[in-house]
């Protein structure tokens, strides 16, 4: 049998939860569940205290609009400069996997996507197209949404681009960055054709040569290995999905300008890349 005392006393209980609450939290007494929610509710707060508390940029972005929500970055890189780089080129190239006559360096067009993410399908979009051509010296054109309502002016650019039907270089772009952007090309009512182009993807020559030797034949072991390319704080591709989702969000530009140094990385590669492979046989294209 239990005293007055032993009882609990409802109103002292229902005092103690008022004070309780005017002093910024509540003293019932804990459960499993509850404590659950409150560890739950620690780590949101810590996760919103880890984020920037300022934005990385401003939402603006270097280069120049030239049509709603798409911005081009160009830069240019004389022939004297592309030489001492060793990203120089022969004025012609016919490389052993090329059966027809030999291509002037200026039909060639090297180009490298970057997108919302690493898997294909509609869901895919491109948000980065970077191109390099030669024109008295290396002229690179990036082409960045900076809205997803930019895409068909996206298209129309890269179908000026290849309008001349030029040579296309890559690594990995066969499966990869043409049918994503062929993908793009059908959601506006467009085709440029370029699967059917002349396409030199040198992901293919590099992997029959390699395979057996190197760890994997992705770009950046290529560069280590054959061209002795050591990048330094770079922003891998993986990672251009949440760059551009931060900047669509958030107005951050710092990580979206450094996955397009990622993408002019990646285009210098493929040209010191012919400069190598295409010059010195055998190598083979399937």
């Amino acid at each position: 049998m239990h005293g007055i005392a032993d009882q609990p006393n409802p109103s002292s209980a229902t005092l103690a939860h008022r004070l309780g609450l005017l002093r910024g939290r509540d003293v019932r007494p804990a459960s499993p569940d509850s404590d659950i929610a409150q560890r739950i509710a620690r780590l949101k707060l810590l996760a919103t205290e880890a984020r920037p508390s300022t934005p990385r940029g401003d939402g603006r972005l270097p280069g120049e609009t030239i049509a709603p929500g798409l911005v081009l970055i160009e830069r240019k890189l004389g022939a004297l400069q592309a030489l001492k780089l060793r990203l120089d080129l022969p004025e012609t190239l016919l490389p052993d996997w090329h059966e027809h006559n030999p291509v002037p360096r200026e039909r060639l067009l090297f180009f490298d996507t970057e997108t919302s993410g690493l898997n294909g399908g509609a869901g895919l979009k491109v948000f980065m197209l970077g191109v390099l051509r030669w024109r008295d010296g290396w002229t690179l054109k990036q082409y960045i949404l900076s809205d997803p309502d930019g895409e068909g002016a996206l298209v129309e650019a890269w179908l000026a681009e290849v309008s001349d039907q030029p040579v296309l270089v890559s690594y990995n772009g066969k499966r990869f960055d043409i049918p994503a952007l062929a993908t793009l090309e059908r959601l506006h009512g467009e085709s440029s054709g370029a699967a059917e182009f002349a396409h030199w993807d040198l992901l293919y020559p590099v992997r029959r040569r390699f395979r057996k030797v190197w760890p994997n034949c992705r770009l950046q072991t290529a560069e280590r290995l054959l061209l002795n390319k050591h990048r330094v704080d770079d922003m891998p591709g993986s990672e251009a999905p949440r760059a551009w989702r931060d900047f669509l969000r958030f107005g951050h530009t710092h990580a979206l300008l450094e996955i397009a140094r990622h993408n002019r990385s990646d285009l210098e590669s493929l040209i010191a890349l012919l400069r190598q492979i295409g010059t010195h046989g055998p190598w083979t294209l399937p």
